[in-house]
């Protein structure tokens, strides 16, 4: 007797409703009067279902506004997870509790028949029942699908988060394993990648942090005291691994090692590190050291574009089907039940989410430990681009960009923040006079200009950063000694906005010189909100309008660039 996968099912823990057929092509569940929800909290669409009966798995997409869960993992809304039998989802953290079930055909192999003097079967049985006992279950006629040969089988609920697909399912992997372990410098040495022996392409990806996820210290310093102060972060590691790569996964190690490229670190025993954890585990893996600053960097996706692009034998990558673990998870400080410190960064989960796959703690991916809250960025790019960067230029309505008249114009703002790009773009065009301290050298020189050029009876634009009512009272002073009115333009732009900007122009300019964190702190903390006493006729604040060469551009931009 042999079962054949039928039909997924989506069953209410409650037992409120009956159970909810799972189509092939898209079941939409939420708030409705089939699952009898009426919070408001949970969307109609709240979740997308789609049956793969082959692959014995369910790929599950939230969509609506509050966040749904599946094993206790809080899934990223319009990313794919693959939800196995016995799975438990609730659509709403802690609410509306559903499992997945796996409805069966059960074929019963029957005896051979004889034939008759006339070549027919017995019982009036066409020749096709003789030759059914031999088909796979893959191959069951829709005619055999009846509800009277059908089974359930309940799989018990699995607390592992891992997104996998069934082993029945083949997937694509590369033919021939690496022969040997190979090293490579990529770009100017920004990247090294290592290539162990028996490594073999594959369509799914699993993708690890090293440090703080397969690896810590064993002196317990946050920093490793010398090449060999490591050990086996979790014992569940080995065999987890093993595990997934039996099933067909390629095994990736993405690690930012930014000692390595300012010196502190030397590359040769870093690679001798790398060999003995690979020996130490005992599996292949691939694995891709960052060592600056640059595209490389996560939560950057250079690293995973690099093994997309040119690093798995032409194979496409699933990303339903890959995901990534990491530390560098954005989580707060936890003292009670169990006391954990915050972590150092977001970069893991923010390259997750930059490139579109499931992220999962090391916790949750070795331990089974459910993921907690974390914190996430203050300035989203995406959610800027969808709907902050629509705003109009100026504030408050009515603003106008030129007063008509000779004027002075005080800009205030982070660097970053496209002061300059404003200016040369919106000003110097109605013939305002830059004023700029990065190109005169001082604010003496600055003040200098300024008054000639204010006697030569021009407007005058000042782009410098002007954080405080110091910087700026030295050219409102000039400004009304000539009776001449000032307004200050204000950039609306936040410290991590700001800092988002100057990563974008470092990663598409080459010609733009990097701005240190220094600088942008020193503003945050002399910054002083300007106010009409100081001498203004008017404050305005001006919007960030981002403006894209290629659409490669625009795609950059609505990444997390930076770690935290």
């Amino acid at each position: 007797m042999s079962k054949t996968p039928k039909e997924f099912l989506l069953v209410p823990v409650s037992g409120q409703h009956p159970p909810i057929r799972i189509k092939t092509e898209q079941t939409m569940v939420g708030r409705s009067p089939e699952t009898l929800i009426q919070d408001a909290n949970c969307s109609r669409n709240q979740v997308c279902l789609k049956a793969n009966i082959e692959g014995q798995y369910v790929l599950v997409k939230t969509l609506g506004l509050n966040p749904s869960v599946l094993n206790g993992v809080e899934m990223e809304r319009n990313v794919g997870y693959e939800a196995k039998p016995g799975d438990v989802m609730e659509l709403l953290p802690g609410l509306h509790r559903y499992t997945f079930e796996l409805k069966y055909e059960t074929e019963t192999k029957k005896p051979e028949m004889r034939k008759d003097s006339n070549t027919s079967l017995t019982n009036g049985h066409k020749s096709r029942e003789s030759s059914g006992s031999k088909r796979t279950r893959n191959e069951v006629s829709p005619k055999d699908d009846t509800e009277g040969n059908a089974s359930v089988k309940r799989a018990k609920p699995t607390a592992d988060p891992t997104p996998t697909v069934s082993t029945d399912r083949k997937p694509k992997v590369s033919l021939t394993p690496t022969s040997q372990g190979v090293w490579e410098s990529i770009d100017g040495k920004m990247l090294h990648v290592y290539t162990s022996a028996g490594v073999v392409s594959s369509e799914k990806i699993a993708a690890y942090d090293m440090d703080g996820t397969l690896i810590k210290t064993k002196s317990g310093n946050v920093f490793p005291k010398s090449i060999d102060d490591w050990q086996i972060a979790f014992p569940e590691v080995p065999g987890k691994l093993k595990s997934l790569h039996k099933a067909g996964f390629k095994l990736v190690i993405f690690t930012n090692q930014a000692g390595i490229g300012n010196g502190k670190v030397r590359i040769e025993d870093f690679r001798q590190k790398i060999e003995a954890l690979v020996r130490k585990l005992s599996i292949p893996m691939q694995v891709f050291i960052s060592t600056g600053s640059g595209k490389y960097r996560k939560p950057r996706t250079g690293m995973w574009e690099t093994l997309c692009e040119s690093k798995n034998d032409g194979i496409a990558v699933d990303k339903v089907r890959s995901f990534y673990v990491g530390d560098a998870a954005g989580r707060p400080e936890v003292k009670k039940p169990i006391k954990r410190k915050k972590d150092h960064s977001s970069a893991d989960r923010l390259l997750a989410l930059n490139v579109g796959i499931p992220f999962l703690t090391p916790e949750l991916h070795f331990q089974n430990v459910p993921d907690t809250n974390w914190v996430k960025p203050e300035f989203d790019p995406k959610e800027f681009c969808d709907g902050g960067s629509k705003q109009t230029l100026l504030s408050p309505p009515g603003a106008k960009l030129t007063s008509g008249g000779q004027e002075v114009i005080i800009m205030i703002g982070f660097p970053g923040s496209g002061k300059s790009h404003f200016v040369h773009q919106h000003l110097a065009p109605k013939g305002y006079e830059i004023i700029n301290r990065d190109t005169l050298g001082s604010w003496q020189k600055c003040v200098t200009a300024m008054d000639a050029a204010i006697q030569r009876g021009k407007s005058v634009v000042i782009d410098n950063m002007n954080p405080d009512v110091e910087s700026r009272k030295r050219y409102v002073q000039v400004a009304l000694r000539a009776k001449v009115p000032v307004r200050c333009f204000l950039m609306d732009v936040s410290y991590k906005h700001a800092r988002h900007n100057n990563a974008f122009r470092e990663l598409t300019d080459r010609s733009h010189s990097t701005i240190s964190d220094m600088v942008f702190n020193t503003y945050k903390s002399k910054f002083q909100e300007p106010k009409v006493e100081e001498g203004y006729k008017e404050i305005v604040r001006v919007q960030f309008v981002p403006k894209f060469t290629s659409p490669t551009d625009e795609q950059l931009y609505r990444m997390f660039l930076l770690e935290k």
